[in-house]
């Protein structure tokens, strides 16, 4: 089990390419031999970075089109948040993650399983708090 953030997705999928390790997980994820979980913001947060990447020309109308299909098609279950509102802040700030990169981490934690991401503030709080994750981050 892996739990997979819109930052790796965003890196796999975008024409520049992700590192190695985060591809190779998402192409496990993407080929089922790896199961996979996020947090209920996860395709939002995919949506949005295609989106900006179409606004500024990163991407033509095709590649939005292809990377929206790859979003359709990555079998990645989304978790429900069973946290209060002010306990999950709480714990959010004290990593200094914002509550939609510390919902990814929640689900990882709360799984027990390494959280694949090209985030720096999520691979320094995994650091913190001795979670294994999967990046190509220094």
């Amino acid at each position: 089990m892996l739990v997979v953030d819109a930052s790796a997705f965003a890196s796999w999928a975008f024409p520049d390419g992700a590192g190695d390790k985060v591809s190779q997980a998402l192409v496990r994820v993407m080929t089922e031999e790896e199961s996979a979980m996020s947090a209920a913001v996860f395709p939002l947060e995919a949506l949005h970075a295609a989106g900006r990447a179409l606004a500024c020309g990163r991407f033509t109308p095709s590649v939005h089109q292809h990377v929206l299909r790859l979003l359709s098609r990555l079998p990645v279950s989304l978790a429900p948040m069973r946290v209060s509102p002010l306990e999950f802040w709480s714990w959010a700030q004290s990593l200094g993650l914002t509550p939609n990169d510390a919902a990814y981490l929640k689900v990882a934690v709360d799984l027990k399983a390494p959280l694949v991401t090209m985030d720096p503030s999520l691979q320094h709080a995994c650091l913190k708090l001795d979670h294994p994750l999967i990046t190509d981050l220094p």
